[in-house]
């Protein structure tokens, strides 16, 4: 997993380069220089404070311990949802009560179909053993799961979405030193 600084505008963001999703942001706290207070953009507290760092390079460091100390599956209604540094896990308890489980949308498939496990920690085992899959540079795990495909999973690979990265950094650049 890598992680990227890149500038937006007034502050800059942490973004996990293997799934283009961003999970943090570095503000300065003195207009445009360090120190910087670093906030994470993962977990059930959006935008909580990780930490001050007076150096860029400290930023990523203190992001990373920060969500190894909050991240859980927290409970709603009848399902349980854990925010990940790729995606959102989810496990649900349908009407026949097996418990299926979804990383941002997509089900855990086994064979073809939702793939249906008898308690719920067996579903959350199995959604962070495959929280990986199909990402770049992820080992894939023979047991019969795998998500359904999500077809932007790997946003190298899509001309338009390598664009949009181009094109923001090229406008928000200036901004910062």
């Amino acid at each position: 997993m890598s992680f990227v600084l890149l500038k937006n505008y007034s502050h800059y963001v942490i973004v996990n380069d293997d799934a283009d999703f961003t999970v943090g942001s570095v503000h300065p706290l003195n207009e445009r220089q360090g120190p910087y207070r670093v906030r994470a953009h993962v977990g059930p507290a959006d935008y909580a404070d990780a930490g001050v760092v007076n150096a860029l390079n400290d930023a990523v460091p203190v992001f990373l311990a920060h969500y190894e100390r909050v991240q859980r599956w927290e409970r709603l209604h009848r399902s349980y949802y854990k925010f990940t540094l790729f995606a959102i896990l989810l496990v649900e308890q349908n009407e026949q009560g097996s418990w299926l489980a979804y990383r941002d949308d997509f089900p855990l498939l086994k064979k073809g179909h939702p793939a249906r496990f008898a308690s719920c920690k067996e579903a959350q085992r199995c959604a962070e053993a495959h929280e990986w899959d199909l990402y770049p540079g992820a080992k894939p795990i023979d047991d019969g799961l795998s998500w359904l495909p999500d077809p932007e999973i790997d946003w190298r690979s899509i001309p338009h979405l390598v664009e949009e990265r181009a094109n923001w950094q090229r406008s928000a650049s200036g901004w910062l030193p």
